[in-house]
């Protein structure tokens, strides 16, 4: 029962963002006619909290809770083809053995949207290098925020610096000579913070241990994480 009230809680807090201001009439050149740049759209505005902004799996929710099921699209465990995906988008969970954490989408979007974001998932299966530049466009698209920005951190930051930012993460026994940041202590200003997360430490003169995220999480994703490391720091 915890672990369920703690995701629906997390689905409260990480509200799934509403659809872009374009349509299918704006996206597709046609109302009622599904395309994939409006299928790219709706993935991210619907999927990507699990499935992650570029469908491998690494969303927020996956990385926040723990024993969070696989969302990897490029390893599909049920939904193999366009019938069986477009089934799993419509009912969800609701068909074994499709996991209960995938919700089903048949009654809140409309019937182009769910065309145009199974014809995507399909698309990216077949050209994932194309398919991921469409999701970042879209995701340049999606605003930041603290919330956004913790659950990342949690996901992702958090095994070094640990939980609170005091650098007392799991790895932390490892990582010596410098160990990982206090992000407690941490004044750098906007700009410097951007860098740091975007290029990684070596590209900064600081510690080869931190990673370079910019290939990994969009412009609005760092922004989020940005925002949330300054609510760590101490007064």
């Amino acid at each position: 029962m915890i672990v369920i009230l703690s995701r629906l809680l997390l689905c409260g807090v990480l509200l799934l963002p509403g659809l872009s201001s374009a349509g299918s009439a704006e996206e597709c050149g046609q109302e009622a006619t599904p395309c994939l740049s409006y299928g790219a759209q709706v993935f991210q505005a619907r999927c990507a909290l699990c499935h992650g902004s570029d469908g491998l799996g690494e969303g927020i929710l996956p990385l926040s809770l723990p024993n969070y099921p696989s969302t990897n699209l490029l390893e599909p465990k049920n939904a193999k083809d366009r019938d069986s995906i477009y089934a799993v988008v419509v009912k969800g969970g609701s068909i074994k053995p499709v996991s209960p954490e995938m919700p089903p989408w048949g009654d809140e979007l409309t019937l182009t949207q769910i065309d145009s974001v199974v014809d995507f998932v399909v698309y990216m299966r077949k050209d994932l290098e194309s398919a991921l530049k469409m999701l970042k466009k879209e995701s340049a698209n999606l605003p930041p925020s603290i919330k956004v920005g913790r659950a990342i951190f949690i996901g992702r930051c958090a095994l070094c610096h640990g939980q609170t930012g005091l650098g007392d993460g799991k790895m932390a026994r490892i990582i010596k000579d410098p160990p990982p940041f206090n992000l407690t202590l941490s004044r750098a200003p906007d700009s410097y913070l951007r860098d740091m997360i975007t290029k990684g430490g070596e590209n900064m003169g600081r510690s080869p241990r931190m990673p370079p995220w910019g290939g990994d999480l969009s412009a609005p994703e760092i922004e989020s994480v940005m925002m949330y490391v300054k609510t760590l720091r101490s007064e």
